[in-house]
């Protein structure tokens, strides 16, 4: 056989990447429940650790003295986090393959775990050595995964370190192709997941805010939300959480056909349920041929009935007619019953087809057939109730009360009450919203714009629109009197604010942050540079100043009035050609 053809007979052989997908994935679906708690038992406390870690250490002032304990408390989560995989993928490895159980006890087993963790304690170099070279990156992240899958789910004979690194190392290299396949499929799987959580995490509260009124980050802000170091680890973590177990039950599908090319595990796991599927066929075969006798049993029966009624009949007996009329009468009602009727071949077609349904399709039919119940329900309780109400009006009563029920005559049935119900009801909640939300709107409007007796400086809640640009600068000279200078240029912030403000060129809100504002003035004076670049300058002036550890240069205030005489001289100069308030709308 010749070099090429070689080649073709492997790559027929091969399985494909999207078939190792589509393998993992039914595989996860079938797994029971147990396994993904014992996986996110490890995963979340991790995720959540890992999260307060990072955003306590890199803003907490005890930084230094508690770095320490922390990064200690993350070794164990992390771990921890480890074994639970570890016993994940046993447990996929146990739906592969039943029956196989390990011989080694519990020192086994913990040798075991100490290879593992010993192994993944070098995950971050490794990761970064792969990055560097590219080339080597696929081995060495199947390599990794192989060794949670293969710690708890083989029997090392006293040498688990080696043969765990041998193993993992050997089975990286299995079909090399399709592992590469598998991480770029994974790769974009992995990306629009993290798109769809980010734009769930924005759309949510948007609604919340439309419908209910809440207020949020991402309502307010969503840019600065989003744009969080915090906010894109934490999704990013729990992007780990949601493509994990497929990841684990790819690499152990991996693992798994591998080693059946020595073992012939594959072979034996498929005869295992080739034999579970012909007795669950024996099991339906025997229900059918149940079904079929009973089938004859009742059309006996009925030949015999029909024998006795004719004998019955023929005896003349006029009281035993009438009786037989209503014999017959209840046998007819009773075949009219779906479970006796005669289209036994139609019915066991469609308990075949029913039972090809997909997973996501009985979880639908059952959740339909539950509502359908429930609405049933209700609308008998109505019925009755209707019924109890004209039937108590009637014997209280001797007059006509079919006036007082005349709506509902009219209605064609109690769906028709319950969906007038539903409606009213809606639109009633739906008023009470807008009544809600627009008692909001006119609470933060009051809140923004008014003018308070007194005004701190320091505070945070102060905003541009509570005063004038002229009250606002007669602060600042107070402040640049007694040496307040960092307060002075806070003031002078503000005075320019609400100097833009006044000339309908920004929208004062306390939600808006300088950000904000830079893009609105952006939009509504993009033809007046000069006055942007102004404004730019005292913003990174006000930042530096106010939110940093920067100190006040000499001549930072005079720098500042420059620029705020050449915003007040540019929007002077503007007229109409900046875009007001209410055509920005």
């Amino acid at each position: 056989m010749s070099k090429v053809s070689r080649r073709v007979r492997k790559k027929r052989s091969e399985t494909g990447a999207l078939q190792i997908l589509e393998e993992a994935f039914h595989l996860v679906r079938s797994l029971e429940v147990r396994h993904f708690w014992t996986f996110y038992l490890g995963a979340v406390p991790f995720a959540l650790g890992f999260l307060y870690f990072t955003a306590d250490m890199s803003r907490s002032s005890l930084a230094e003295r508690d770095a320490a304990f922390a990064a200690l408390v993350m070794v164990a989560l992390y771990f921890w986090m480890r074994y639970c995989q570890a016993k994940f993928c046993a447990g996929l490895w146990e739906a592969l393959n039943p029956g196989n159980e390990r011989s080694s006890g519990r020192s086994g087993q913990f040798g075991s775990l100490a290879a593992l963790w010993f192994l993944h304690a070098f995950h971050v170099p490794l990761l970064v050595v792969g990055f560097f070279f590219v080339i080597p990156l696929g081995w060495i992240l199947a390599a990794q995964q192989n060794f949670t899958v293969l710690a708890l789910t083989r029997d090392h004979e006293g040498r688990p370190f080696r043969s765990i690194l041998g193993k993992s190392v050997q089975y990286s290299h299995y079909e090399w192709a399709q592992n590469h396949g598998l991480l770029i499929i994974l790769f974009f799987v992995s990306l629009f997941t993290w798109v769809n959580i980010i734009a769930t995490c924005v759309l949510v509260p948007g609604f919340g805010k439309s419908l209910f009124g809440i207020e949020s980050i991402f309502s307010l802000s969503p840019a600065a939300a989003i744009m969080n170091t915090t906010f894109l680890l934490g999704s990013f973590l729990l992007l780990q959480m949601v493509i994990a177990p497929l990841m684990h039950a790819t690499y152990v599908l991996r693992c798994f056909y591998a080693e059946s090319r020595l073992t012939g595990a594959d072979l034996l796991s498929r005869l295992a349920a080739s034999r579970e599927k012909r007795q669950l066929d024996l099991s339906k075969e025997r229900g059918r041929f149940a079904k079929s006798v009973l089938i004859v049993i009742l059309v006996t029966g009925l030949g015999v009935e029909g024998a006795l009624t004719q004998e019955i009949t023929q005896e003349g007996k006029g009281g035993e007619n009438e009786r037989v009329e209503q014999f017959r009468q209840s046998i007819a009602e009773t075949l009219e019953q779906k479970q006796y009727q005669w289209q036994f071949s139609r019915r066991v077609a469609e308990t075949d087809a029913g039972e090809e349904e997909t997973w996501i399709g009985r979880r639908m039919g059952e959740i339909a057939e539950s509502a359908r119940k429930i609405l049933a329900a209700v609308e008998d309780w109505i019925e009755k109730a209707i019924k109890k109400m004209m039937e108590r009006g009637r014997q209280d009563s001797n007059l006509d009360n079919e006036q007082s029920f005349k709506f509902f005559k009219e209605l064609s049935s109690t769906s028709s009450l319950v969906l007038v119900v539903v409606i009213l009801g809606l639109l009633i909640w739906l008023a009470a919203v807008l009544y809600r939300k627009h008692r909001t709107d006119e609470k933060i409007t009051d809140a923004d714009e008014g003018i308070s007796g007194v005004i701190d400086l320091t505070s945070e809640d102060i905003v541009a629109s509570q005063l004038q640009e002229e009250e606002w600068l007669k602060l600042a000279r107070e402040q640049i009197e007694r040496g307040e200078e960092r307060l002075a240029v806070r003031a002078l912030f503000l005075a320019t604010l609400a100097h833009l403000g006044e000339k309908g060129l920004l929208k004062i809100a306390r939600f808006k942050s300088n950000r904000d504002y830079r893009g609105e003035l952006g939009i509504r004076a993009r033809s007046l540079s000069t006055l942007r670049l102004a404004f730019d300058e005292n913003t990174t002036l006000f930042e530096r100043v106010w939110y940093g550890l920067h100190s006040i240069g000499e001549g930072s205030v005079d720098f500042y009035l420059k620029n705020h005489e050449t915003i007040s001289r540019e929007t002077g100069k503007a007229g109409r050609s900046a875009l007001p308030v209410s055509e920005a709308r």
